[in-house]
């Protein structure tokens, strides 16, 4: 699952949503006196490398760190995060599995396990895992991967409840604002999604994917005429045209948990 949710780079949006987040840990006092441990010496050279883009080699450090005794759950987690940004959701929920193994009320690891979950096909457990974890994180990231998984599914009502918990925490984001209203555009609610995208439009910091799933929305409320008449500075008229066309299609599905299914499969 890829939360960026475009609905095309939202996906690179909402599942920016989805991309993995890494658990802060330690504390400064730690971090002054440096590793303690052969396992958090590996994870440290692990970071060092995988901040290269050689991740390949940072996978087989954190497998390392993680295979070692005094391993701490953050290893494991570590581990599942670098499978994750790779594209091996099996593995990485092996990983956060460890970790929960270790410390099952690990938020991280269980936010991991949820994605990894969603992302290997498996929605279902992968929502229960990101519920129980949303509350524990207590971050706005957490909710918006929430929010994301509970759209694709169909449960939109759910979503935009899930979505406004995490605009509490951080308030005027402008990926979970847009996220927040595809899921009310699936639904056909345009009381929501209007005054959302509207915002988002008049946004200084809006950016291209911004606009795209702007256009998704007036498209899937069947309001393509307005995009038309006024579209989005920075997209194509073929690219508007191509969005409409994908919204067009989606909209003609009928059910909201019909749209959401034809959605997540544009997205891919």
């Amino acid at each position: 699952m890829r939360l960026h949710v475009v609905f095309l780079p939202v996906v690179i949006i909402m599942l920016a949503l989805t991309g993995c987040q890494t658990s802060k840990t330690g504390s400064v006092q730690a971090k002054a006196q440096g590793p303690s441990s052969q396992s958090e010496r590996l994870i440290k050279l692990a970071d060092d490398i995988d901040a290269r883009g050689e991740s390949d080699t940072a996978i087989a450090l954190y497998q390392r760190a993680a295979a070692m005794p005094d391993a701490k759950p953050i290893a494991f987690v570590k581990a599942g995060d670098a499978y994750m940004k790779a594209g091996y959701p099996a593995d990485a929920a092996k990983a956060y599995q460890g970790a929960l193994a270790k410390a099952p009320n690990d938020g991280g690891a269980m936010l991991g396990l949820g994605s990894a979950m969603i992302e290997a096909g498996d929605i279902d457990a992968g929502m229960r895992a990101l519920a129980q974890a949303a509350p524990l994180v207590n971050t706005s990231s957490a909710y918006n991967r929430l929010g994301v998984a509970q759209t694709f599914a169909g449960q939109t009502g759910e979503a935009q409840t899930t979505f406004a918990q995490a605009l509490k925490l951080a308030p005027g984001d402008l990926d979970v604002e847009t996220n927040m209203a595809l899921a009310a555009a699936l639904e056909d609610n345009s009381a929501t999604a209007l005054p959302l995208v509207q915002k988002i439009a008049a946004a200084p910091g809006a950016q291209l994917h911004h606009k795209r799933n702007l256009v998704m929305v007036y498209g899937l409320l069947g309001q393509a005429d307005q995009v038309r008449a006024s579209p989005p500075i920075g997209l194509t008229t073929k690219e508007v045209a191509t969005l409409l066309a994908r919204a067009r299609t989606i909209r003609s599905k009928g059910s909201t948990q019909a749209k959401a299914k034809a959605l997540g499969s544009i997205l891919g």
